[in-house]
C-alpha cells in the first residue's frame, strides 16, 4: 500500500512548510477538544465513583432504592449487624454519608455544602493511609479531616496542616476542627468532603433520623476472611438479609454507579456530542489539507499515471500522507491534553486521568478521522487525467 522507494506523501505534506504547520495546527485542536470532552467525561464517571473504589471491601451493602450515591437512600443498621453472621464476612462496618444538613464556612464568610462521611475511627473502612494514620484524631471531640482537594471557595489552607488546624470553622452551624487532610477528591454532586468519626457524625447532624442519627446507614463495608470465596458470600448475604438492602461486589457497585450517568443522564450525552464535534472538525481540516496537496501536485499525479503507476499507488500516498497528519496532530494534540488535565485537575479536584487505553482510543479516533479525510480525497486522485499534461 505504501510506496517503497521515494516518501512522495512525506514530500507532498512537507515542501509547503506553512501549510503543514496551519495543518497540524488545525488536527491539534482536534485531538485536544476530543481530549476534553473524554477527559471531562471519564471524570464525571472515575470522581463519582472514587468513593466507593477507596473502600477496602470486597461486597458493599446500599438501600436497593437506591440508583446513585447522591440519592442517599439509607437503610437500617440492624443490617449491618446481620450480615456479621454471615459465614466467610470477617467484619462489617456502617458508613454514614450527608449532604443536606451539612454547610462548612469559615466564620463571618458565606458557607457552601460539603460531603461529610462518619466512619468508625481506627476500623481500615478506607484504603487511604492518611485517613488511617488520622484514627486518633478523628476520636477527638468537634474533629474533621478535610479532603485538600476541595474547591479553593471553601478558604482553607490545606496545604499546612498547623495553619489548618488554626483557622476557625464551623460545620451545620457549630464549631468544628479540621485535623488534618486526606485525598478523594470532588466530583460533579460534590465540591468537597470532610471525614469524621460515628459519633462526631451523629453530634453534627442529629436531624438525620429521629431518635439515633446513626440507626440508619448509608453504605455497608463488608471485609471477607482470606479464604472466603466473594461470589458465594454475596449470594449467601442476598439469601438472608431482607429485600431492603441490595449486596454488590465492590466492582458491581462501581459499575452500578457509572451506569447511572452514563445511561440516566443527559450528561455522558453532552460530552459524546463534543468528542464527536472535534472528530468532525479535524475531518474537515484534514481533508481540506490533502485535497490542496493532491491539487498541487495534479501535473505529477498525472505524469506517474501516464508512467503506468496503478491506481493502489495513489490510494497507498493518499493514505499515507493521513496518517502522517494523524501522527503529527496526535503527539501535540496529545502533551497540550496532559497539561491541561494537570491544570484542571489541580483547579477543580476531578480525576482527569489519562491512561493508556484512554489515549490510545483518542489516537484510534485521530487515525479514523485522517483516514475517512484520506479516503474523501481520495476521489481527486484517481480521476486524474494523463491527458491534462497536454
Amino acid at each position: 500500500m505504501f510506496p517503497r522507494r521515494i516518501p512522495l506523501a512525506w514530500h507532498n505534506l512537507t515542501h509547503d512548510r506553512r501549510r503543514l504547520l496551519a495543518a497540524v495546527s488545525g488536527i491539534t485542536f482536534a485531538v485536544l477538544l476530543m481530549f476534553l470532552e473524554r477527559g471531562f467525561q471519564n471524570a464525571l464517571f472515575d470522581s463519582t465513583v472514587e468513593v466507593i473504589r477507596l473502600l477496602d471491601a470486597k461486597i458493599v451493602l446500599v438501600n436497593r432504592a437506591q440508583y446513585a450515591l447522591p440519592a442517599q437512600q439509607r437503610f437500617s443498621r440492624l443490617r449491618i449487624d446481620q450480615a456479621k453472621g454471615c459465614p466467610g464476612v470477617a467484619s462489617v462496618h456502617p458508613v454514614f454519608i450527608e449532604t443536606y444538613y451539612s454547610v462548612l464556612k469559615r466564620p463571618g464568610h458565606k458557607g457552601y455544602p460539603i460531603r461529610v462521611i462518619g466512619l468508625e475511627p481506627g476500623e481500615p473502612i478506607f484504603t487511604s493511609p492518611a485517613i488511617n494514620r488520622a484514627a486518633a484524631d478523628l476520636k477527638l471531640p468537634e474533629s474533621a479531616l478535610i479532603d485538600d482537594k476541595s474547591k479553593a471557595k471553601y478558604g482553607f489552607n490545606s496545604t499546612s496542616p498547623r495553619a489548618l488546624s488554626a483557622e476557625d470553622a464551623e460545620l451545620a452551624n457549630r464549631t468544628v476542627r479540621l485535623v488534618g487532610t486526606f485525598e478523594l477528591g470532588t466530583d460533579f454532586a460534590n465540591d468537597g468532603n470532610l471525614i469524621m468519626s460515628d459519633a462526631n457524625f451523629a453530634r453534627y447532624f442529629p436531624r438525620r433520623h429521629p431518635g439515633d442519627p446513626l440507626s440508619v446507614v448509608d453504605l455497608g463495608v463488608v471485609q471477607l476472611q482470606p479464604d472466603a470465596d466473594v461470589l458465594k458470600v454475596q449470594q449467601t448475604l442476598r439469601a438472608m438479609l431482607p429485600n431492603d438492602v441490595a449486596v454488590y461486589t465492590k466492582q458491581e457497585m462501581i459499575e452500578h454507579e457509572r451506569q447511572f450517568w452514563h445511561a440516566s443522564t443527559p450528561v455522558g450525552f453532552i460530552f459524546a456530542l463534543g468528542t464527536l464535534m472535534g472528530f468532525v472538525v479535524g475531518v474537515v481540516i484534514c481533508y481540506q489539507v490533502l485535497y490542496a496537496s493532491i491539487a498541487d501536485h495534479v501535473d505529477q499525479f498525472a505524469t506517474l499515471r501516464a508512467m503506468g503507476y496503478p491506481s493502489r499507488y495513489f490510494i497507498g500516498v493518499v493514505l499515507c500522507e493521513a496518517v502522517y497528519l494523524s501522527l503529527l496532530g496526535f503527539v501535540p494534540g496529545l502533551l497540550l491534553a496532559m497539561g491541561a488535565f494537570y491544570a484542571l485537575g489541580e483547579y477543580t479536584g476531578l480525576l482527569l486521568v489519562l491512561t493508556l487505553p484512554r489515549v490510545a482510543f483518542v489516537y484510534f479516533l485521530a487515525l479514523v478521522m485522517c483516514t475517512l479525510s484520506g479516503c474523501l480525497a481520495m476521489r481527486k486522485v484517481l480521476a486524474v487525467d494523463p491527458a491534462e499534461l497536454f
